[in-house]
């Protein structure tokens, strides 16, 4: 298995106040990961955001809530990816990666608008 193929990764950015905030800049992490959202064929990167509180985690990365990126991609672009997400939102990003599992539907999106075979 290749070093470079894509997995599962969940870009963190914690530190907001209020769960409305960090959903809030979740538009400005999918304005970063798909710049022309009415554009021909796939994203990049095949992505997905949301929030959490930190607190409520098993291993949090900070304290209060986190904007949450999942991406499918190689892990020099989640890198990429999630250094840009942190520029963008003037704190640091943690890179994980999480089991498929977490996203199911990152990984056949890939391979469906790839072409893919299952």
């Amino acid at each position: 298995m290749s070093a470079d193929r894509p997995r599962t990764f969940e870009i963190l950015v914690p530190g907001f106040a209020t769960g409305e905030e960090a959903l809030a800049q979740g538009e400005a992490v999918a304005r970063l990961l798909c710049p022309e959202p009415e554009h021909d064929g796939p994203c990049p990167i095949p992505w997905s955001t949301g929030a959490r509180l930190e607190e409520e985690e098993p291993d949090p990365v900070g304290t209060g809530h986190t904007v949450v990126a999942g991406v499918y991609a190689t892990a020099g672009a989640a890198r990429a990816a999630a250094e840009r997400i942190g520029e963008t939102l003037g704190r640091p990003a943690h890179l994980v990666e999480v089991p498929a599992r977490e996203y199911p539907d990152l990984a056949e999106q890939y391979r469906i608008e790839r072409g893919l075979e299952p």
